[in-house]
C-alpha cells in the first residue's frame, strides 16, 4: 500500500443495521464478481460515482448501458448490499469499490475517465465539519487527473448551502468549467437522467428542489 494511500482519513460508519440473510449472502457471493481491486484498470468510456449510496444509480445505468463501464465507490457496506439485491441479472459494465473513494482515485490512470459523480452527497453542515465534505481544492485536482479533457463532473443536492459550497469550490478551480447558461439550469439533471430512478429524484418531483451542477474537464 502507498504512502498516498494511507494519507487520507475517512469519516462516517462503515456499517449501520443488521443484514438480512439474502443480502448477506449477495456480499459472500456475489461481490468477488464486482469488486474493484488496487491497481486497478480502467477500460474505454468510463463513468465513475462516487458514494452510490444504495445503488439505484449505478443499477439502472449499468443494466441498460452495457457499452459502458461504471465504477462505483461507496464505504458503506448496507449500500453495497443494496446495490447488489437490486441487479436483475450478473453484468460485466459494473465494478464496485467498498472503500473512501480517494483510495481508488490515487491509482486511477490519468484521463482515464468521461464522467465522474457526486451525487447528493453528505453535507457536513457543520462549520468544523466543512473539510469532510468531499469537494475540495484536492479532491477537485484528483478528478481533474483522472477526467478526460471535454468529461463531466456531474453534482447534485437538496441542501442550497452545499450546492452553494460545492459550485464555488468548483468553478474556481482551473481546470473545470460550468456548462450552466442561465438559472435554470440549476433545476436541470443531464439529460440521460434516468428521472424516476431514486429517492432523491423523488424528493424533486415530490417539490423538493434538486440542485444540479455539471462542470467541463478543460
Amino acid at each position: 500500500m502507498t504512502d498516498r494511500l494511507l494519507s487520507h482519513r475517512f469519516h462516517g460508519r462503515r456499517k449501520g443495521k443488521t443484514l438480512t440473510d439474502y443480502r448477506q449472502g449477495l456480499l459472500e457471493h456475489d461481490f468477488n464478481h464486482y469488486k474493484a481491486t488496487i491497481p486497478f484498470e480502467t477500460q474505454k468510456n468510463s463513468w465513475l460515482e462516487i458514494g452510490f449510496g444504495n445503488g439505484e444509480f449505478l443499477s439502472h445505468m449499468s443494466q441498460n448501458n452495457p457499452d459502458i463501464n461504471f465504477i462505483g465507490c461507496e464505504p458503506f457496506i448496507n449500500g453495497v448490499a443494496a446495490l447488489l439485491s437490486s441487479i436483475e441479472k450478473p453484468v460485466d459494465n459494473l465494478k464496485i469499490w467498498s472503500d473512501d473513494a480517494r483510495l481508488l482515485i490515487d491509482e486511477m490512470p490519468d484521463q482515464s475517465m468521461e464522467r465522474v459523480y457526486l451525487l447528493n452527497p453528505d453535507p457536513w453542515p457543520k462549520s468544523r465539519h466543512h473539510k469532510r465534505r468531499f469537494v475540495q481544492e484536492k479532491t477537485l485536482n484528483m478528478l481533474s487527473r483522472i477526467l478526460k479533457k471535454g468529461g463531466l463532473f456531474i453534482m447534485s443536492s437538496d441542501h442550497h448551502e452545499l450546492v452553494t459550497w460545492m459550485f464555488d469550490h468548483t468553478n474556481a478551480h482551473d481546470n473545470f468549467e460550468w456548462t450552466g447558461l442561465s438559472g435554470d439550469d440549476w433545476l436541470t439533471p443531464p439529460s440521460d437522467w434516468p428521472i424516476d430512478q431514486t429517492r432523491y429524484m423523488k424528493k424533486g418531483l415530490a417539490g423538493k428542489d434538486i440542485y444540479w451542477l455539471i462542470f467541463k474537464r478543460k
